[in-house]
C-alpha cells in the first residue's frame, strides 16, 4: 500500500518531447482547421502542448527542436524503479551503502534527488511501535491476571526488552528510507 502526501507543489517529472510523428500529426489536423483542443483530445497530448508546439513552428517555420540546454539524466525509469525499491527494502543502511547494493555510479546527491522523485527520504525512525486499542485491551488483560503475583512469582520471570537506560539523549539516532504515511513509519523494519 503506497499512500503519498498532498501535494504542495508540481512534482519533479521528467517531459517527454514530441515525437516526428506526433509533430506530422499536428501539423496535419491543424490544416483541416482542427482546433487546439480536438487536436489535444484526439492525439491523447494536452492542449497546451498543442498550442506551444503550433506557436513555436509558426515562429521557427520548423517543426526541429532547439538543442536541449544542461546534462542528460544518468538514470533511467528503470534504474530508478530499482533504487526505490531497493531503499525501501534496506531502509536503515546510509547512502553510500546503498549506492554500493544497487552497484550503481551515482553521486549520493543524485541518489537523494530520485529517492525524492518519489517522495521517498530519511526519517528517524520511530523507538516503539504503535499500540493499537487491542494491544492495550490484551496488555490491560494480563495485567488484571497477574496483579496478584507476588516478589517471589516475579522474581521468576525474564524480562526480554530490557535495555540500559542512558540519563543523556541516545548519541545514536537511527535513521531509515520511508514514505511519509504511518503504515510504513510503524513497519517492523523502521521501528
Amino acid at each position: 500500500m503506497r499512500v503519498y502526501p498532498p501535494k504542495k507543489a508540481n512534482p519533479p517529472h521528467h517531459h517527454n518531447s514530441l515525437t516526428d510523428l506526433q509533430k506530422g500529426r499536428i501539423l496535419e489536423a491543424r490544416s483541416l482547421k482542427r482546433s487546439y483542443t480536438q487536436i489535444s483530445d484526439e492525439l491523447k497530448i494536452p492542449r497546451s502542448t498543442v498550442a506551444t508546439f503550433l506557436d513555436r513552428f509558426q515562429q521557427r517555420g520548423s517543426e526541429e527542436n532547439l538543442p536541449h540546454t544542461g546534462r542528460p539524466r544518468k538514470t533511467s525509469a528503470r534504474s530508478d524503479h530499482v533504487l526505490i525499491r531497493t531503499a525501501l527494502a534496506n531502509t536503515d543502511v546510509p547512502y553510500t551503502v546503498l549506492r554500493d547494493i544497487t552497484n550503481s555510479e551515482l553521486s549520493t546527491s543524485t541518489i537523494h534527488r530520485r529517492l525524492h522523485e518519489d517522495y521517498v527520504r530519511k526519517w528517524r525512525a520511530v523507538k516503539r511501535a504503535l499500540l493499537l486499542e487491542q494491544h492495550a485491551r490484551k496488555r490491560l488483560k494480563w495485567a488484571r491476571e497477574h496483579r496478584h503475583w507476588t516478589r517471589e512469582d516475579w522474581i521468576r520471570v525474564l524480562f526480554s526488552d530490557e535495555c540500559a537506560v542512558q540519563k543523556d539523549s541516545d548519541g545514536r539516532t537511527v535513521w531509515v528510507f520511508r514514505h511519509q504515511n504511518n503504515h510504513e513509519k510503524y513497519d517492523r523494519k523502521n521501528v
